[in-house]
Order: structure tokens, then C-alpha cells, then sequence
């Protein structure tokens, strides 16, 4: 049980750390200008940031976030504590504390770019777009070779319906990472929504090849095979999904569709049954458990 929890863990960390710059670091510490560290206070500096980073490679938040904490205090003017902090923070689901600690980066560095893709996802879960879209742009501006800041924009330009701009956007980030998970599914998640299941179906395979534990892929590519008439792959594939994702109502109607297609009507409307136990007033969920019931 231990195990699995682990393999858990890592899971969601790997599909957060992309977005989340800051969180693997040189292991040299970047000295910022007004730093002025005597060789003994920069030894000490250089040993919490390696001790920090062995705590995020291992895995240990907690130990991360005590270490990150010693190294803004032994060096306050230097805005890479602050934009680490903030990421090791966000991590944790504290996303109020994150904040303060990228815009205290920010007000000491207003290019920092770290911080600027950090604040401005920050911004954009909060819904505040306008705003994450500026910051965004600016890192951009500022660093046209981080992925992240692509993936940032490609998130807040996909929120805001600029469909066209965010693909583009995503292509820009696999560019300079092709092995950017994120980015790749939101890719084949629009080119599904826009009729185009083929070409999901092909990104989608190469995602799921290099990250199986990514749960979203493998729904979307159960969505893709049940478009596209490949009804036994979309069963395994949304049967695979909603094991791994239980709570998710839409998880368990794009099931029962699969189920249904295979004309296996008993499990589809078990499938439609528990979406409606999650959100009874899906109307999606309630129009396929009365056609399953007629």
C-alpha cells in the first residue's frame, strides 16, 4: 500500500513540476547582485539550496519547503528562494502562501522569470485571465526559450477561446520540450473537440508511450477510439480511466457510451449509474440513463 501511495505521489508531481518552473534547479546557487555573501555565508547559501533540492528530487515537500525557508532568510534580496519557495508551496496546495512568495520574487527582480509563469498560473486558476495573460506574455517576451511560459500562455489563451493562438502556443512549448506531457494531451484534446479523433488518437499513443501513469491521456484516447468505432480499445481504455480517475462523473458516461456501443446495456447503465451518484444533475449522465432505460 505503501508502494502504491508513493507511485502516487509521483504521478501528480511529474505532471505538476512542468508547470511549475523552479522546482529542479542548477545546483549552484544563482547570486544575485546585492547578495555580497562572505565566503562562509555563500557556503552555507550553496548548502541549503543543494539540500533543498535533494528534498524536491526525493520527493520531500515538507523537508523542501524547511530548507527553502532557511535560504531566503539567509539570503533575502535574492528573488530564486522566494520563486522556489513559491513553486514547493504551490506543490503542497497552498496556493495563497505560493503567491506571496512569487511576488516578493517579483519585487525583487520584476523580470524574474520564474516567477512571472508561476504568479500568472496562479492567476489563471483563480480565473483572474486578463492578468495571468500579461504576466505570461511578458515571460515570454522576456524568455522565449522556456517551455513553461508557452505552456502557461497555451493554458490562459485556451481558457479564454483563443483556441487557434493556444495551439499554437503548445506547439511552441513541445518545441523547446517535446517531451512535455501537458502539452502534447491539451493538443490532441482539441483536435478531438474539433472532429479531429485520427490525429488525437496518433498524439495521444505517443503520450501515453512516454508517461502511462498520466490518467487524462488514456481518457481522452478511450474518447478518441470510441469516435473514430474502435469500441473493444475504447471499452479497455475508459474501463482503465475511471478506475484511476473515480470521481470524475464524465469519466463514467464516456464508459457507459463505450459499454453501450458494445451493446453491453447492463454494465453501461452501472457506468451511467454511478456518474449520476457523483452529480445527479449531469444532463448528459441523465439523457443516457433514460435512453439505456427505454
Amino acid at each position: 500500500m505503501r508502494r502504491r501511495g508513493v507511485i502516487a505521489f509521483l504521478v501528480v508531481l511529474l505532471w505538476l513540476l512542468p508547470g511549475l518552473p523552479g522546482c529542479s534547479w542548477p545546483g549552484a546557487w544563482r547570486k544575485g547582485p546585492k547578495d555580497g555573501f562572505s565566503p562562509e555565508k555563500a557556503a552555507e547559501v550553496q548548502a541549503a539550496s543543494e539540500r533543498a533540492q535533494q528534498a524536491v528530487d526525493a520527493g520531500e515537500l515538507d523537508r523542501a519547503e524547511a530548507e527553502l525557508g532557511r535560504l531566503v532568510a539567509l539570503a533575502p534580496r535574492s528573488p530564486e528562494g522566494y520563486q522556489r519557495l513559491g513553486s514547493v508551496l504551490l506543490l503542497r496546495g497552498r496556493p495563497v502562501e505560493a503567491e506571496a512568495s512569487l511576488r516578493k520574487a517579483l519585487e525583487l527582480d520584476p523580470d524574474y522569470v520564474g516567477a512571472l509563469i508561476g504568479l500568472g498560473r496562479i492567476e489563471a486558476d483563480l480565473g483572474q485571465l486578463d492578468s495571468a495573460l500579461k504576466r505570461l506574455e511578458t515571460a515570454v517576451e522576456i524568455e522565449p526559450h522556456d517551455a513553461t511560459g508557452h505552456l502557461g500562455l497555451a493554458r490562459v489563451l485556451e481558457a479564454l477561446g483563443r483556441t487557434d493562438e493556444a495551439l499554437a502556443a503548445y506547439f511552441r512549448a513541445l518545441e523547446f520540450d517535446p517531451f512535455l506531457t501537458e502539452a502534447n494531451r491539451r493538443i490532441a484534446a482539441i483536435q478531438l473537440a474539433r472532429g479531429e479523433a485520427d490525429q488525437a488518437l496518433v498524439r495521444l499513443d505517443q503520450t501515453i508511450e512516454s508517461a502511462p501513469g498520466d490518467s487524462e491521456a488514456v481518457f481522452l484516447r478511450g474518447r478518441a477510439h470510441l469516435a473514430l468505432r474502435h469500441v473493444p480499445q475504447a471499452v479497455d481504455d475508459l474501463r482503465n480511466a475511471s478506475q484511476r480517475l473515480p470521481d470524475r462523473p464524465d469519466v463514467h458516461v464516456a464508459l457507459a457510451l463505450a459499454l453501450d456501443a458494445a451493446s453491453r446495456r447492463g454494465a453501461a447503465l452501472q457506468a451511467v449509474d454511478e456518474a449520476l451518484r457523483l452529480a445527479p444533475d449531469d444532463l448528459d449522465a441523465r439523457s443516457l440513463s433514460e435512453r439505456l432505460r427505454r
